[in-house]
């Protein structure tokens, strides 16, 4: 069979419906050629994946390149018990009672940026809106300055480009050592305060240095781990998740509509834009053995892309998977990967859908007649589906 399937190809990045479907239903293992690694597309086979981490291992990381599992990794790169011990520290830092404070000072900063674009009648909703949330947000947790957050998306833009092989070496390495110096500074000026007994404020850091579990702490190379996870799952992700969102409501006026006359429909028509264009194709998993699927032979310690936005368009699961329906019903909106599933489900999952609510809600309840203002611009990270740029208008009262 000829290989169809290009994850860098610039047709399936703008439309990649067409080569989900095809993947699905044709070559449910799929093997690139050009790239190396193997493609798994159905539902149920990316669910089993995901389930059985004894098989199927993190510990190479998520992208395409093969991360050194003797690493100080965090979450993502590890496998359990290790994972599990991770997630428990991480879940006291990160708890519901946290993410829940951080709503009014979001509700707040969303408002301001609304506020200022407004009276202008158009803008990028990437640029001058989108992008800036998630880095507020986690600026916020962090403790660090909020003003710093220009800088956090230039490096998430290049670490992305890294993790899935799309950069220049020489461009991640400066930016992994200015990342590095930054948080390294920030993680000492804390550790420094504890050692000596003092007390510091109630920020992400601090409590990820200070949770413990069965005695254990993380190691400042894990935390910094987690901020570097943090930085690169948080922010492009989030952005594009209401960028998408929006972008799917303007090309079907019927399902804006519904959504302007209802705006409690609005965490719906997120969570639809999540399973009808996932912010990320998929993520990386490699076996521990040999494996056969669907008649393909999978070789032991290969790199193998669960591909949870295909498997969000299998009809197996979902009806009229093509469609984009923001009043579908609530048990398969349930189903949706987009967030991952199982050991490794995005522990930031529910700060990004209240971001994704409160962003969406400004969006549509405060600027009128929202309409497309030009041509959307593709992002550039090949495992991403989502616009670097939105040019959007409205009316101006």
């Amino acid at each position: 069979m000829t290989d169809f399937f290009d994850i860098k190809d610039r047709e399936f990045q703008e439309n990649p419906h067409p080569t989900y479907k095809r993947l699905i239903t044709e070559c449910p293992v799929h093997h690139s050629d050009k790239y190396g690694f193997f493609s798994v597309s159905r539902y149920q086979d990316v669910k089993e994946i995901l389930r059985n981490t004894a098989l199927w291992s993190s510990k190479f990381g998520p992208g395409t390149a093969y991360a050194d599992p003797n690493a100080p990794n965090a979450l993502v790169n590890v496998d359990p018990p290790e994972h599990d011990f991770q997630l428990r520290l991480v879940n006291k830092a990160f708890t519901k009672q946290t993410i829940a404070a951080l709503e009014p000072d979001i509700a707040g900063f969303v408002t301001k940026l609304v506020d200022d674009l407004k009276p202008r009648g158009r803008g990028d909703l990437m640029r001058d809106f989108a992008m800036h949330i998630p880095l507020f947000v986690i600026a916020r947790m962090l403790g660090v300055n909020p003003d710093d957050g220009l800088m956090f998306r230039g490096w998430v833009e290049e670490l992305t480009l890294g993790v899935f092989g799309d950069a220049d070496p020489a461009v991640i390495q400066r930016v992994q050592g200015e990342f590095g110096a930054y948080f390294i500074n920030e993680v000492q000026k804390r550790q420094t305060v504890l050692d000596a007994g003092g007390t510091l404020e109630d920020d992400l850091i601090t409590r990820l240095l200070t949770a413990e579990v069965d005695g254990k702490r993380l190691e400042p190379a894990r935390v910094l781990g987690f901020i570097s996870f943090l930085l690169i799952a948080g922010s492009g992700t989030t952005t594009m998740l209401v960028c998408n969102t929006i972008h799917h409501l303007l090309e079907n006026p019927d399902q804006m509509a519904k959504v302007l006359a209802n705006p409690d429909l609005i965490p719906a028509a997120a969570e639809e834009s999540m399973r009808f264009t996932a912010p990320v194709h998929g993520l990386f998993r490699t076996n521990n053995e040999d494996v056969t699927l669907h008649g393909v032979h999978i070789p032991k310690d290969s790199k193998v892309m669960c591909m949870f936005a295909a498997a969000n368009l299998d009809e197996s699961q979902f009806s009229e998977p093509d469609r984009f329906n923001v009043e579908r019903d609530p048990s398969e909106l349930r189903k949706q990967l987009g967030f991952g599933w199982g050991t490794h489900i995005c522990t930031g999952a529910p700060l990004a859908r209240m971001e994704a609510r409160i962003a969406l809600h400004e969006i549509l309840t405060r600027l009128p007649n929202l309409r497309a203002d030009g041509p959307a611009v593709q992002t550039a990270p090949s495992v991403l589906y989502g616009f670097d740029h939105l040019p959007v208008a409205w009316d101006v009262e």
